[in-house]
């Protein structure tokens, strides 16, 4: 089994933690920002398609968010630095609006890092829609060029500038708490000790 799998399983009986540091295991958002559920603990994955370092993270962090509890929300989000990203978060955008990210997300980072396609283009992105199996390209593009997705695609950019992300993959939970590690092993047992410090400031 692999390190990060077993990590990844471990993550609610806390097993796999060891103790953090503020300053060298995590840093505080200048400006915290609201969570969506302040009943939950809220843990947001800023990360972008471009990026090999979210590519690579991906299998361990999708594989420990099938581990959490009822109070613990996981979502991802698509980074917006500049004009020529919000392609990707009209794409990232697309699928969460159309219920097809599981079928697409990953196959989608493979075209994007393995493949050395631009899926930021909208012409690239309509020419690889239109290979995927199993999907309806014709009512995906329609949604992609809504004015839904378009707003989003604001969003995007917004929330990029408001927890001040410099940097992908980078990790943000309950609002505050921003991980800083160099492997996705490290930065799970992170992770487990700050949703762990969020429940508990929440009593």
């Amino acid at each position: 089994m692999k390190k990060w799998l077993l990590l990844a399983m471990l993550a609610v009986s806390g097993m796999a933690n060891a103790a953090i540091q503020l300053g060298k295991d995590y840093t505080m958002l200048s400006t915290p920002q609201p969570v969506a559920d302040p009943k939950k603990v809220e843990v947001i994955e800023f990360f972008s398609y471009h990026c090999i370092h979210c590519y690579d993270d991906d299998p361990a962090l999708n594989a420990w968010a099938k581990t959490l509890p009822a109070d613990v929300s996981f979502r991802k989000e698509q980074i917006v630095w500049q004009k020529s990203m919000e392609g990707f978060a009209r794409m990232f955008a697309t699928f969460n609006a159309t219920g097809t990210f599981d079928k697409l997300h990953r196959p989608a980072f493979e075209a994007q890092i393995k493949q050395r396609m631009d899926l930021s283009k909208p012409e690239q992105f309509t020419s690889w829609i239109k290979q995927q199996k199993g999907v309806d390209s014709s009512k995906l593009l329609q949604t992609y060029n809504s004015f839904g997705i378009n707003a989003q695609v604001a969003r995007a950019t917004k929330i990029t500038r408001d927890y001040q992300i410099q940097g992908t993959p980078t990790v943000i939970v309950n609002g505050k708490y921003v991980v800083v590690t160099s492997t996705p092993e490290r930065m799970i047992q992170v992770m487990n000790e700050l949703v762990a410090k969020a429940r508990a400031e929440k009593k």
